[in-house]
């Protein structure tokens, strides 16, 4: 316990000397107080904050601090509606690189998950990692069978180092919001909490190959994606084993033009897979940089690294395809319309202002023609607008934004001349006939219909409960009425006043009739409790007449 509290001591101090460092003392200072020999011990802020821009300071501030800094840093390079550009560009450079750990940790590690040596588990095993990422470790293996493998091994004790992380930061995610930005529309508390929601997802391994599976699953019938075997056997919260893919980076241009492969066709069929997951299977590979994509055979892409993914609903999905034939129709009434069922919209922004600048991105791009059009551009664009009007946009709907920039910007790499449009005409096709698919209208109609079903089996159930609750009195309706704390406190302010008005005359009576008797001692022929009682009834009568005043112009306001 003790250790505990001494490592977070630590921890905390590291952070202090961080932020100070790189010129956020405003956050640094605001720190717990029980670390009460930081005076002593932490460092005096620096002059880096003349010598970089904000963005800059952060990106590199956020890679001192470490892995789990570095994955929010990622996470909030998506949030173009919440950070402005220059920031954005900035933590869009961040990269989960980090030294490796030593082989005997990972050996030691494999058997306590596995219960065999890894000599026991594969005929080969490459003692120098293919990757060391913040989280595991990856290796080249052959099992027994023959079967070339990726052997993914979290590092030692990278739990705990998270969790105190996350407890810091949710403490870091109270300061940000209390002094910083109280008027955001969103809560970096709230960031903080859905952060640690995904991280720790990411360290469970088995949620990662349960993630293989959905995918290769879901892309059965793409004849153009590739995704790895899992080997079940070998698969713990810690281990992770899958087959090996082999081909080329798809960002090494050179070894394809080498293998005679066609870039343009590789650019098409990286586009539309990425859009057939989004659009027919409601999630996507979320982490789609060049490391973790492949070209096998010339034509087809691998994927691998599924420890972060996207979802999308139902719902969410349609509402998505109505915002985009929403943009097609330049409807910018449609659009504030679908962004307030999304409840994305606070009540502090001006629509007319929202609109304005929509209608303009919308003129600007729909005059422009089809191939001279850049996605990235014009996604951007509407994030800006819709962080300078504070829109929130939900997290996952920004995560795939983020998502097909970046696949854009693949495809470009291969084949300049890329167009997105191209690949959504084909796609719009492919949704039509998934959509009048039989098969697939038979199961949709099937499940309504069950799903009716079991709502009347329970009508009775729920009327009997309500009858109960109503004949024994347990029912309460509780009403809100908009407007009326407005109402309730100005009639607060008139019976104070009221009330002051009638203790002042009062007073005054009262004073009127002890000044007559000539009771007491007496000044300038009058009776001294009589002047008292009419000097404090002049002064209360002055400060109701300034508080009227002033109540009068705060209304004018």
């Amino acid at each position: 316990m003790i250790k505990n509290r001494v490592s977070k001591i630590h921890r905390y101090r590291e952070i202090y000397n961080i932020l100070t460092k790189y010129g956020f003392s405003m956050i640094a200072e605001r720190l717990p107080n029980r670390i009460f020999f930081r005076k002593i011990f932490f460092r005096k802020s620096s002059k880096l904050s003349s010598k970089y821009s904000r963005g800059k300071r952060l990106r590199m501030a956020i890679e001192e601090l470490g892995p789990t800094y570095i994955k929010l840093g990622q996470v909030m390079s998506t949030r173009y509606d919440l950070l402005p550009t220059d920031i954005i560009e900035e933590l869009s450079k961040l990269q989960d690189e980090v030294s490796e750990y030593p082989l005997g940790d990972a050996k030691r590690l494999f058997k306590e998950e596995i219960g065999i040596d890894i000599s026991d588990a594969f005929m080969d095993f490459d003692e120098k990692p293919l990757a060391a990422a913040s989280i595991g470790q990856v290796y080249n293996a052959k099992l027994f069978s023959g079967e070339d493998v990726v052997v993914k091994i979290r590092r030692p004790n990278i739990k705990n180092l998270i969790e105190k992380d996350l407890e810091i930061l949710k403490t870091i995610g109270g300061i940000v919001d209390d002094y910083i930005v109280r008027k955001s529309v969103v809560s970096f508390s709230e960031i903080v909490d859905e952060f640690a929601t995904t991280l720790r997802r990411e360290l469970d391994y088995t949620m990662e190959a349960q993630n293989y599976e959905n995918f290769r699953q879901s892309l059965t019938d793409n004849k153009y994606a590739v995704v790895p075997k899992v080997y079940w056997d070998f698969i713990t919260k810690k281990i992770l084993v899958i087959s090996k893919l082999k081909g080329i980076k798809i960002n090494d241009t050179e070894s394809l033009i080498e293998n005679n492969y066609d870039n343009e066709k590789i650019a098409y069929n990286l586009a539309k897979t990425y859009m057939e997951q989004v659009f027919l299977h409601g999630f996507f590979h979320a982490d789609p940089h060049p490391g973790n994509l492949f070209v096998i055979n010339g034509e087809k892409i691998g994927f691998v690294d599924f420890g972060m993914v996207g979802y999308l609903d139902d719902e969410s999905t349609k509402l998505l395809m109505l915002l985009l034939k929403s943009s097609v129709d330049k409807n910018s009434e449609k659009i504030v319309e679908t962004l307030y069922k999304m409840d994305s919209i606070p009540e502090t922004t001006n629509k007319m202002l929202f609109k304005r600048d929509i209608n303009y991105v919308l003129n600007y791009y729909y005059n422009l023609s089809f191939d001279k059009i850049d996605f990235s551009d014009a996604l951007t664009d509407i994030l800006r607008i819709t962080y300078k009007h504070k829109v929130r946009v939900p997290s996952q709907l920004t995560l795939l934004i983020k998502t097909i920039i970046s696949i854009e910007g693949t495809a470009k790499n291969l084949n300049p001349k890329f167009n997105l449009t191209d690949v959504s005409k084909d796609l719009l096709e492919s949704i039509k006939k998934d959509k009048f698919n039989a098969k697939r209208l038979f199961n949709k109609t099937y499940s309504s219909a069950y799903n009716m079903l079991e709502d009347f089996r329970e009508l009775p159930k729920m009327l009997n409960t309500i009858f109960y609750k109503i004949s024994n009195d347990k029912i309460k309706i509780n009403m809100n009425h908009e407007g009326l704390s407005k109402f309730r406190k100005e009639l607060n302010s008139v019976t104070n006043k009221l009330s002051l008005s009638l203790i002042i005359s009062a007073i005054i009576i009262g004073s009127s009739t002890i000044a007559q008797t000539k009771t007491g001692p007496q000044v300038v022929g009058m009776s001294a409790i009589g002047l008292v009682g009419f000097l404090l009834a002049g002064i209360m009568g002055i400060i109701l007449i300034v508080s009227i005043i002033f109540h009068s112009w705060d209304n004018k306001k």
